[in-house]
């Protein structure tokens, strides 16, 4: 494992850690839910009114104006080699795995076979990334960035900020709502769904607020424990007493919660809500939490685990399911035992191949400028 690189914001980096265990915990849980367990139903629906907008609230906070500068075709070759490039990489590898492993991860694919291959990218190309489904925010997160690029330049000063903050989100959440792009539940798959651009313009809304929340060096300095402490309680406490007053509209309907991946967002006002409490009460826990090297080496690494995550998503995790719901009782606490359980030895059992890739291909794993043992940088 590498020394952590002290130049970076390790506040960040352990929310990112935190929120990238809800990845796993969520991801989980999901499958208790399917087996139509209420208590699982509950706690998805709490993790995720906030989880996955803690990630563009995070890449906001560390965005770089000063990259704005930057030619557009240089700007597009690093994130297309940061963003693209592993997409493609770890899509390959996902691809590998049913010849080796089980058909019942993909039941839709029939994989291993042509035909299961030639729909699973058609479906990634123009829908779901379908071979490792949790990959899709690293498309999503791309064209943030590239809508980033094109607008920020007439967002500069704070009041500004927070005015497209906004009207970004006025203008993603109506699109949505209105067009409702991709929506298994009504058969809506492959269509015009170009890299998630469509909830891109909603997300570039949380986006925005991290870039503000970082002008103002919130969370940039050590907050005393009488005020992280209240603000850990006082943010969860918000997003525990709202996450289920948001009954609604879902595109996404049968799930009854907000789905980022399905553009479902649920109301107008106690989504984005919820979902800022939520996210606040990650950063104040990451302020609280010392600089392990295991933690933020972790959290530095996130675009590999995003895409690990996969394999528990389509593999284990619907097995360890199962057997949880046949063997355990289905209560709230059982559940969120087996929960945090699974989250840590998942994340555990990743250590070992996030070491691999982040070590020998880091180039291929979202770090182009690094060098490797394997590869020269690309940048």
């Amino acid at each position: 494992m590498e020394p952590v690189d002290t130049k970076r914001i390790l506040v960040i980096d352990i929310a990112r850690f935190y929120a990238m265990a809800l990845v796993f915990y969520g991801h989980f849980i999901e499958r208790i839910m399917l087996l139509h367990n209420p208590a699982a139903a509950a706690q998805y629906k709490f993790v995720y009114s906030f989880h996955m907008l803690l990630f563009f609230v995070l890449a906001g906070y560390v965005a770089r104006e000063s990259d704005l500068a930057l030619g557009f075709g240089k700007y597009l070759k690093y994130h297309a080699l940061s963003r693209l490039l592993p997409f493609v990489f770890f899509t390959a590898i996902f691809m590998l795995l049913p010849v080796f492993f089980s058909e019942q991860a993909f039941p839709h694919l029939h994989l291993p076979s042509v035909k299961g291959y030639l729909i699973g990218l058609l479906n990634t190309t123009f829908g779901i990334p379908m071979f490792c489904v949790p990959s899709w925010f690293i498309l999503m997160i791309f064209s943030v960035e590239m809508i980033h690029y094109a607008a920020f330049r007439f967002l500069k000063s704070d009041a500004r900020v927070l005015i497209g903050a906004t009207l970004f989100y006025v203008a993603g959440y109506w699109l949505n709502l209105e067009f409702d792009i991709v929506n298994p539940a009504k058969g809506r798959v492959i269509g015009w769904n170009y890299l998630f651009i469509h909830e891109a313009v909603t997300m570039y809304a949380f986006y925005l607020l991290g870039i503000f929340l970082r002008r103002k060096k919130v969370f940039m300095k050590k907050v005393s424990p009488k005020i992280a402490v209240p603000g850990v309680i006082i943010s969860f406490l918000i997003a525990l007493f709202t996450y289920n007053l948001n009954n609604g509209p879902f595109n996404f309907s049968y799930y009854d919660a907000v789905v980022i991946i399905f553009a479902s967002h649920g109301h107008f006002l106690w989504f984005p809500f919820t979902a800022v409490a939520g996210s606040l009460g990650i950063l104040f826990l990451a302020r609280l939490t010392p600089a392990q090297k295991t933690i933020t080496w972790m959290g530095q690494n996130t675009l590999i685990l995003m895409c690990l995550n996969g394999i528990f998503y389509h593999y284990i995790n619907p097995r360890v399911a199962q057997w949880a719901v046949d063997t355990l009782p289905p209560g709230a606490p059982v559940i969120f035992g087996v929960g945090c359980v699974m989250t840590v030895a998942s994340l555990a059992l990743c250590i070992p191949l996030v070491f691999f890739f982040e070590r020998y291909v880091p180039q291929l794993a979202g770090k182009p400028k690094k060098n490797g043992p394997w590869l020269r940088n690309f940048i």
